[in-house]
């Protein structure tokens, strides 16, 4: 398995299309999404999505 960290700043909006853009990526390479967990503490946002 294998992981990707999406990051954002401040909006969540500019973090939710970042997250979308990369879990497409993943699907359009032929990956398979495991699990995408997210944090939002102060100020940013992160998920890190396992995929195979």
């Amino acid at each position: 398995m294998k992981t990707q960290l999406v990051l954002g700043f401040w909006t969540a909006g500019g973090f939710t299309d970042k997250l979308n853009d990369a879990l497409a990526d993943l699907e359009a390479h032929g990956h398979e999404i495991i699990e995408v967990q997210y944090r939002t503490p102060v100020f940013a946002y992160t998920a890190l999505i396992v995929y195979k």
